[in-house]
């Protein structure tokens, strides 16, 4: 898998959350993105996009795997287009600053993806830092996820929780070499 293709199964991989947590939890995510109005229109809005988002991420997530070189160069220009559009809806009153959150998303996604293409560089699958990355990724989410519910000290022990669950089960699985002084 190429850089390129990195950067987009990571971007598929946010948007499947994003989606799962609009679908699960669309509370949390009005509440993240400031939207006041909770009404069940509203919900069933979010709930819906959601699903489209969901749907999304997993075509990323399939594109990178399947490292559709076509997808990766016309996916950065469109997403540019959608930064666009997500940043001027702010300037119009139309969307809370949070929006931003959105807006950058796409910007970073898109600029991470036109580098990476540009570099066409190669990376090596290392099964051991692919679990190492995806459980301090978790152990993030969690933390910020038990941020508002339990407070500062309650977030950081819900991301030592989970890192060291996710660090213990790395290792076990995924033992690093360690080299034999003797020899």
């Amino acid at each position: 898998m190429d850089v390129a293709a990195l950067t987009i199964l990571v971007f598929g991989m946010v948007i499947v959350g994003s989606g799962l947590t609009g679908l699960l939890a669309p509370q949390l995510l009005l509440t993240v993105l400031g939207i006041t109005d909770s009404g069940s229109a509203t919900q069933l809005f979010l709930m819906a996009t959601s699903q489209a988002s969901l749907a999304m991420g997993l075509y990323y997530i399939l594109a990178s795997v399947n490292e559709t070189r076509i997808f990766f160069q016309w996916s950065v220009p469109l997403r540019i287009i959608n930064f666009l559009v997500f940043a001027v809806m702010i300037p119009l009153g139309i969307a809370p600053t949070q929006w931003l959150l959105v807006a950058g998303l796409e910007l970073a996604g898109a600029l991470a993806t036109a580098i990476a293409l540009a570099s066409k560089s190669d990376i090596t699958y290392n099964p051991f830092h692919v679990l190492r990355i995806a459980s301090l990724t978790l152990a993030l989410i969690g933390g910020i996820l038990a941020f508002k519910p339990f407070g500062i000290y309650g977030s950081a022990s819900t991301f030592l929780l989970i890192s060291s669950a996710g660090m213990i089960y790395t290792y076990r699985r995924f033992a690093p070499a360690i080299p034999d002084p003797s020899q």
